[in-house]
């Protein structure tokens, strides 16, 4: 056997190991890829449900706009009994004056329920953009795996043939 056949077969074994190195390898880092591309999308989801279904009646801001508007309509009413009682006011006229508070808070609260379609409408546009690009990352990864796996394969093969190639099949000569 000359140096060769050796050097050959050699270079097709090397060639094999490295195929059948580099599938293991990269299976191994595809599942792991797949468990963070996974954690990612169950943060997006649990991001989504948090937000999206909190109840924003009850968030900070919400509770300090009621509460100023309910002090404003409790000051307006001890204002508007003071009146009436100094000046004589009629009912009809403390009756008028109630409703405006009324108006102001159905206003407020108006106003906090369109902020609260608002704010559930930018949480549906960001959901769909992280999920849009989270998708795009998965076609991505899949696409560079195909062309990886594709690419190994052919470079494995490429390696075996030349390694048989190399051989003299039937000419071989002892020596």
């Amino acid at each position: 056997m000359n140096a060769l056949t050796v050097l050959t077969g050699l270079n097709g074994a090397l060639g094999l190991y490295s195929g059948i190195k580099g599938m293991f390898d990269s299976s191994s880092a595809q599942k792991q890829q797949q468990r963070l591309l996974n954690k990612a999308i169950d943060m997006e989801n649990s991001w989504y449900r948090r937000n999206y279904f909190s109840d924003y009646l009850n968030s900070t801001s919400a509770r300090a706009a009621i509460k100023r508007v309910e002090k404003t309509l409790n000051r307006q009413n001890e204002q508007n009994r003071a009146y009436a009682a100094i000046n004589g006011a009629t009912p009809e006229l403390a009756i008028a004056r109630n409703q405006q508070g009324v108006d102001t808070l159905e206003n407020v609260m108006t106003d906090i329920a369109s902020r609260e379609d608002e704010r559930k409408r930018n949480i549906d546009e960001t959901h769909m953009r992280n999920k849009q690009s989270l998708l795009s990352q998965q076609l991505s990864d899949l696409s560079l795996n195909e062309a990886m796996a594709a690419q190994s394969a052919t470079n494995g093969l490429n390696l075996f043939k030349d390694a048989l190639m190399g051989l003299d099949w039937g000419n071989e000569t002892e020596k």
